[in-house]
């Protein structure tokens, strides 16, 4: 008898481990289904605790040429930069004046960090569950001109550490490729007058333009490439072609 009455007592104990695990699944997947996507991605796939951790104080957006969000600038000019799926997602966790925290990996020299999670003073975060390099967009924007000109407060630069146009000091976003950067350098630098013209966008987020023409004032203005697209002027390898016209000594 006593056989007889352990038996059916294992039978039910062994039914309650194994509907347990099914019990606790459906309780996580419901659990998962009701998750917000910035909630899904601050979970995110891979173990980021072993990426060094900043924090800094947020003072604008990167707005790119076509209204999205390629990341951010702290406080004492630190440029942290996000992969474009994530930008949006940055738009909507933190705000100007919000003091974040963040995982990535910073450049050996310059102002510039790669960041992989971002979590806001709220203490909701997002995370990137890949390695994806914004590069600049190689789109021709259609839209009317947009004019920029200030004081340059920031040299931009992209995650191989070239600069790639400039930050004024209103927070507008001047961006040209790296080849083209590299010709009018001097200009880009902190401090110096730009004036520039072309193509962008200007929204809620800031904004930004890709340059067809730029310079240290309206009437010194030059032709710059936009995207892949050959530079305006001599053709490459040509006696002229690195002569920034109106720069010539006399």
């Amino acid at each position: 008898m006593r056989l007889l009455l352990s038996f059916p007592a294992s039978l039910l104990a062994s039914s309650i481990a194994v509907a347990a695990p099914a019990a606790h699944h459906a309780s996580s997947s419901q659990y998962a289904a009701h998750q917000t996507v910035t909630e899904q991605q601050a979970v995110g796939v891979y173990d980021l605790s072993g990426l060094p951790q900043f924090s800094g104080k947020v003072v604008q957006f990167l707005p790119s040429p076509h209204g999205s969000v390629t990341g951010l600038v702290l406080e004492d000019g630190t440029q942290v930069l996000v992969s474009p799926e994530q930008g949006h997602t940055l738009a909507g966790l933190v705000k100007p004046g919000d003091t974040v925290s963040i995982r990535g990996l910073k450049a050996r020299t310059l102002p510039l960090i790669r960041a992989f999670g971002i979590t806001s003073p709220r203490g909701r975060g997002m995370q990137d569950n890949f390695i994806s390099m914004p590069q600049q967009s190689t789109e021709m924007i259609a839209g009317p001109d947009i004019v920029l000109h200030g004081e340059v407060w920031l040299s931009l630069y992209n995650l191989d550490g070239q600069v790639t146009g400039a930050v004024l000091k209103d927070h507008s976003v001047v961006y040209l490729s790296a080849r083209e950067a590299g010709r009018v350098a001097a200009w880009l630098k902190p401090g110096q007058p730009l004036y520039a013209v072309g193509t962008g966008s200007s929204g809620e987020l800031g904004t930004a333009i890709d340059a067809r023409e730029i310079g240290p004032s309206a009437n010194q203005l030059i032709g710059i490439a936009v995207g892949n697209g050959p530079p305006p002027g001599p053709a490459p390898g040509s006696a002229g072609y690195d002569i920034i016209p109106g720069s010539e000594e006399h």
